[in-house]
């Protein structure tokens, strides 16, 4: 058994690919356990936000940081 490779199926690539969603306000691509939506399936367009909200507020300020940073030089 430790021989077989296990290849995974394209359904299933598919399946987790779907499952994985970008938060609005940082960028980062989350497991959608990761991540709480904006709006329920009545809505027609979901905005999806990081449930770890420091690390989120982190990525966002410093993304922005170098931005300005960037603008400057």
């Amino acid at each position: 058994m430790a021989d077989q490779i296990h290849t995974p199926s394209a359904e299933g690539s598919a399946t987790r690919r779907a499952n994985v969603v970008s938060c609005w306000l940082c960028g980062i691509h989350l497991h959608k356990q990761q991540i709480v939506p904006d709006g329920s399936s009545a809505c027609a367009d979901i905005r999806w936000y990081c449930k770890d909200t420091q690390a989120c507020t982190e990525r966002w300020t410093s993304s922005r940081r170098q931005m300005q940073a960037a603008g400057a030089a």
